[in-house]
């Protein structure tokens, strides 16, 4: 074994540190363990000091040169060169590697009831028990491997999901805002209940909604009423006078409003102006003087004299009047931006005045047509009452008609002309009866005038 030279560990070899201890089903021995991770022996190596190590674990140790055993130091048999660990002074020790691998294990992993070697363990389970503890690797949260893609579909805060309406994919945490925004999520129209609306498409069919309750056009001046959509011109033509009620209380607070701003605020920011550009004038005049040079005394005069107490006047002057000047500017800018606000709101009222006035002017006009259009159906009612009066008298000329008719019909029916008179007398009981209490003593024959006289 010690001419063997020694073999590269593979790719699986060299990316796994060594076996745990808890899946030995029988009692662990010192010499199956590495002597760096102190974990049961993983394709092991050994040192030419006799010392085991795991294949990983030895390249690891020996990837940023040469070390010295930490076995031999702890057990004080270190000695040069034997006890230096590097590249090319270990080989694989297959002799160890049987050992091991037939050592029997179990599985660490709660609930697995799984057992064999080693080997087997490696080959088929390790990384592979249903029953492993693994992270979430997108909340973290810890869950078996088993239930791995049940949490990944139905219990992890971090998935993600297709909305079932768009299709676009979004975390489970943004659910409701994602309905929020979804411009396929369905909605229920408030004024029709049509059900099943995409939001791209909900304000176009509002638009066109004729049951949707939309605010009246004179909300901004008080009329608080909500009117289906097919409904608004019967309920501006019915409320018109409420409404330009509402406009006349509106421009008439404007117009107050107006007079409180144009005479007083205007007037008195425009005497101000004046003032301070008058200041301002003057200031400017007196700094330039100062900072004019002094002239030289007359030769005429030499028992004048100018005090030298006066030569620093000017700057100190200047000074407080550049600064007078400065505080003036800056109220003059004030005054000035204040007349454009007033400029501005006053453009504002004038504009909305006018807005006011043309609405008004537009209803004073439906009033009038309102106003004819009643009056032309007042004279439709009236001659229509003067019509129905004719018919009735008509109709009541034709009853005495038809009654003066059958009066003479009847009379024609009881006249004979064969000298045979019947007289055909109607409820003959009841007459008879009258006539015995003496309520009607006679009667009088249609075609005789002979009179009856009851017995």
């Amino acid at each position: 074994m010690a001419t063997q030279e020694p073999s590269p560990p593979s790719s699986m070899e060299s990316n796994k540190p060594g076996f745990p201890k808890q899946i030995l089903a029988n009692k662990l021995e010192d010499k199956h363990l590495c002597n760096c991770c102190q974990k049961l022996l993983r394709r092991p190596f050994q040192a030419q000091c006799g010392h085991r190590f795991c294949s990983y674990c030895f390249n690891r140790t020996v990837r940023d040169g040469p070390q010295k055993c930490n076995a031999c130091i702890k057990e004080d048999i270190f000695e040069e060169p034997t006890s230096i660990l590097k590249q090319g002074c270990a080989f694989p020790d297959n002799a160890a590697r049987r050992e091991v691998e037939n050592l029997s294990v179990v599985c660490i992993n709660e609930g697995c009831t799984w057992k064999g070697n080693i080997k087997e363990y490696e080959l088929s389970h390790e990384g592979k028990c249903e029953y492993m503890i693994i992270p979430c690797p997108s909340c973290k949260e810890q869950i078996r491997f088993n239930e791995q893609e049940r949490h990944n579909e139905r219990e992890c805060p971090e998935r993600t999901l297709n909305c079932k309406y768009c299709k676009e994919p979004f975390h489970f945490k943004n659910i409701k805002a994602h309905d929020e925004i979804c411009p396929k999520y369905p909605m229920i129209c408030e004024g029709c209940a049509k059900k099943k609306i995409p939001r791209e498409k909900y304000v176009d069919h509002i638009k066109f909604c004729s049951k949707f309750r939309t605010p009246c056009r004179f909300h901004v001046v008080g009329c608080d009423m909500s009117v289906e959509k097919e409904r608004i011109h019967d309920h501006e033509r019915a409320c018109a006078y409420e409404h330009l009620n509402l406009l006349l209380h509106y421009i008439m607070g404007m117009k107050v409003s107006m007079e409180g701003l144009q005479p007083q605020g205007l007037e008195l920011a425009g005497h101000k102006l004046l003032e301070l550009h008058h200041s301002l004038r003057e200031l400017e005049a007196r700094l330039s003087q100062l900072t004019l040079p002094l002239p030289p005394p007359p030769a005429l005069a030499p028992t004048l004299t100018v005090s030298t107490s006066f030569t620093p006047l000017p700057s100190s002057v200047g000074a407080a009047l550049e600064l007078q000047l400065h505080s003036e500017k800056t109220k003059v800018a004030e005054l000035g931006r204040r007349c454009t606000d007033l400029e501005v709101k006053a453009g504002m009222f004038e504009n909305v005045v006018c807005v006011l006035n043309r609405e008004v002017e537009r209803f004073a006009t439906t009033m009038e047509a309102s106003n004819r259009q009643h009056r032309l159906d007042q004279d439709k009612i009236e001659a229509l009452s003067n019509k129905v009066r004719q018919l009735e008298r008509t109709v009541g000329l034709k009853d005495l008609t038809v009654a003066e008719m059958e009066g003479r019909l009847r009379e024609i029916s009881a006249t004979t002309f064969d000298g045979v008179f019947i007289w055909r007398i109607s409820d003959f009981t009841k007459k008879r009866q009258d006539a015995i209490a003496g309520r009607a003593p006679a009667m009088f024959s249609p075609g005789k005038p002979e009179l009856l006289q009851s017995k």
